[in-house]
């Protein structure tokens, strides 16, 4: 493979720098490509929707969507594979995934446009790159011209919290689960490098993308640098990870990674998701849900679609599973059967 890939992204989002991470560790041919001035009427031309990160192929084949993009450049090259060989314990790696994807980016999300001191630490970082080189070089215009952008993307965030599921009633749920998820990690890193062992799998890269996120931004970055010393090692080998050996086999890695199943996954993720399903389903523009005890309400719109669709593809590749014995095994401890078996 000598042709590179091209690889548009943008450094303050959790997709693309999921994505990057992975092409850097499969050692794939690629250009990282910053969406920007400079670059977005390109990007334009091949994207079918305004949203990174967007893979060009050798074959210039465009894919978008992180997960995908994952998973086709996974059944192509089978070397350095980021999925574990035991398929129960694969099964439980895209689980996680999922997790991280829709979950995890709530906190993150909600962290960086609820607080004024990473609204605007956010807002300029992605203002950055659009604004004009020509711009730049008159530092008077660059800084109004700067605060004005950047004025007007935090605006837009903020009132688009309510996307991930963010407001006064549901912000204190959602930042415990993320220090609920911080203190499973920690734990469970204290004895492997990676979340499955002694390589990244799939899980690593959809919690990286929103781990580098969250310490990327004031609130966050303190709270991850000041109680949890594995996980920021962990997130800065993450930046370009490397193998250090094979993939654990699921009764080493139990006994820590239960209570991400359980107390992550079984008690808070899962019952909002089919909650968020079964609205999308019913036309609903509102849901309710009790997790952990508590309601949790929120708007629905048309991002929350989105979610459903993702999780069907995950009970696509449950289906696939020949045996399930013991997936199932491990689905039934962590409560998690019924959610997924249906």
């Amino acid at each position: 493979m000598t042709e590179k890939y091209l690889v548009y992204g943008n450094e303050p989002s959790p997709y693309s720098i999921k994505v990057r991470s992975y092409f850097r560790y499969k050692r794939i041919p690629h250009n990282w490509i910053e969406r920007s001035y400079k670059t977005n009427s390109e990007f334009k031309k091949h994207a079918k929707i305004a949203i990174v990160p967007l893979v060009i192929t050798s074959e210039k084949k465009i894919i978008q969507d992180s997960t995908p993009i994952i998973q086709s450049m996974e059944n192509q090259l089978q070397e350095r594979s980021i999925v574990p060989k035991e398929e129960h314990t694969a099964f439980i790696a895209r689980l996680v995934e999922e997790y991280a994807d829709e979950w995890l980016v709530k906190p993150m999300f909600h962290s960086r446009w609820k607080y004024e001191e990473d609204q605007w630490d956010a807002a300029f970082r992605i203002t950055e790159p659009f604004i004009p080189i020509w711009i730049k070089k008159i530092p008077i215009i660059n800084r109004l011209v700067h605060k004005q952008i950047a004025s007007s993307i935090r605006k837009r965030q903020i009132s688009r919290l309510w996307v991930t599921s963010s407001n006064k009633d549901t912000e204190s749920q959602i930042e415990e689960s993320f220090l609920d998820f911080l203190k499973h990690s920690e734990a469970h890193l204290q004895s492997r490098p990676y979340f499955f062992g002694l390589r990244p799998s799939i899980a690593d890269f959809g919690i990286y993308g929103q781990l580098y996120q969250a310490w990327s931004d004031p609130t966050l970055k303190k709270i991850i640098e000041s109680s949890y010393p594995k996980t920021l090692e962990w997130i800065y080998l993450m930046e370009n990870p490397k193998i250090k050996g094979g993939f654990e086999l699921w009764e080493s890695l139990e006994e820590t990674l239960m209570p991400i199943l359980i107390k992550d996954i079984g008690d808070i993720f899962m019952p909002w998701l089919q909650a968020n399903n079964q609205a999308v389903l019913n036309g609903d523009d509102f849901l309710s849900v009790m997790i952990k005890n508590k309601p949790f309400e929120h708007r629905v719109g048309s991002p929350n679609r989105y979610h459903k669709k993702s999780f069907l593809s995950l009970l696509e590749e449950y289906k696939t599973i020949k045996d399930k014995t013991k997936i199932d095994a491990i689905l039934q401890k962590s409560k998690l059967i019924n959610y997924i078996s249906g």
